[in-house]
């Protein structure tokens, strides 16, 4: 199973802190966010990791150790981050996308264990949601069917129930790799600021793609300075709490 982490965007809201450290680099529990990934993804038998790159790259490459136990490093780096979108750092990583992949973006905390069991089944390309617990306008939320996702976005013209809020980790099936390479070219060539959930929506619109759902595990997407005060103070502390519990166990092989 291959794993693409998005990385090459500026962070523009959480500046004057990602003026000079990207997000992956964040400290959350005494070590960057990028490290808490990379043991989640070794944890499930994640063997290979695409970073896509760009706004400070170089401190990146310093801070990830040469040869992470287990784990095989591949870098592609974004040189237009400044004028492009997520799904253009996804598509400049299509040489590896070869078989089953999953992606995500590189600014979560989550429990490690939301991906337990989920990368198993590779039968169906599916998203992660969570409990959609407010509506702000900035949530990315899915709507479903039966199970099938149906739509992806922060506002939702649909009558389909919402199954939650969007994770921002997708999993691509076998079936499914040459599809969503021909969506990404397609929308790419289309509009190269395209984000993400635009690939997911392409994917709903030809009903290829399924929810998970994680469940009460914790996790956050730090997109404001107040998410990053909640992430340390609330959600960190919560998923040590969970994992005390035994719903998981840690590992720090990126230390």
């Amino acid at each position: 199973m291959l794993a693409v982490i998005l990385t090459a965007g500026v962070g523009r809201r959480l500046a004057p802190l990602t003026t000079c450290l990207p997000k992956a680099l964040i400290d959350v529990g005494g070590r960057p966010l990028l490290f808490h990934t990379l043991d989640a993804l070794q944890q499930q038998g994640v063997a290979e990791v695409v970073l896509v790159v760009g706004h400070l790259q170089k401190l990146l490459r310093e801070a990830l150790p040469r040869d992470p136990d287990g784990l095989t490093i591949h870098w592609v780096v974004n040189e237009q981050f400044a004028h492009t979108g997520s799904l253009y750092s996804l598509w400049l990583a299509r040489s590896y996308l070869t078989g089953p992949f999953l992606f995500m973006d590189a600014d979560l905390l989550f429990h490690p264990r939301i991906l337990a069991g989920w990368l198993t089944d590779m039968a169906k390309s599916s998203l992660l949601v969570g409990p959609l617990g407010v509506d702000s306008g900035e949530e990315v939320k899915v709507t479903h069917r039966q199970g099938r996702a149906t739509a992806v976005g922060k506002s939702l013209a649909t009558a389909d129930p919402v199954a939650g809020e969007a994770v921002g980790i997708v999993k691509i099936a076998g079936a499914d790799v040459e599809l969503a390479r021909q969506i990404m070219d397609d929308l790419i060539q289309a509009n190269p600021a395209a984000e993400h959930e635009e690939l997911s929506q392409a994917l709903c619109d030809r009903q290829r793609l399924w929810v998970h759902d994680i469940g009460q595990l914790s996790w956050l997407e730090i997109d404001f300075p107040e998410d990053l005060v909640r992430a340390r103070e609330v959600v960190w502390p919560a998923i040590q709490r969970e994992l005390a519990r035994g719903q998981g166990t840690a590992d720090t092989h990126c230390a």
